[in-house]
Order: structure tokens, then C-alpha cells, then sequence
């Protein structure tokens, strides 16, 4: 039995997957990996570096306060 032409894949393929990138600079001298409470970054634990006022995220910029 074969496949109506519709069903069939006709040579088409999936696309390579891009390929990771990673951040080789090194981290600002007293960074904190601490948990981010904004949802833009999932709840997750993200890198801060430290401010006037406590830990900016890389990520989103929102500031935390001072952490132990």
C-alpha cells in the first residue's frame, strides 16, 4: 500500500539546529547566582552583579537587595 502524495514528505527536511553559544567573558568580580522573582526570567536562578543597592539580574535587569 502506498501513500497518497499529500502524506508523503516529498524531500523535505528539518532544519539544523543552531548552534549553542556560550559567554566567555569572565564574571564581574562579586557576582551571585541567585534566584530572579520575575517571571520574564522563569523563577530561575540567574546570575546578579552586585549594584550601589544590592544585585542587578543579567538577564531581565531587575534589582534585588543586599543578599547574604
Amino acid at each position: 500500500m502506498r501513500l497518497p502524495a499529500l502524506l508523503r514528505s516529498h524531500g523535505r527536511h528539518r532544519a539544523p539546529a543552531p548552534a549553542a553559544t556560550f559567554d566567555t567573558a569572565p564574571p564581574v568580580p562579586g557576582t551571585r547566582w541567585l534566584v530572579c522573582d520575575t517571571t520574564a526570567c522563569a523563577h530561575l536562578t540567574r546570575r546578579h552583579t552586585p549594584t550601589t543597592t544590592g544585585y542587578r539580574c543579567t538577564d531581565c535587569g531587575t534589582t534585588k537587595g543586599d543578599q547574604q
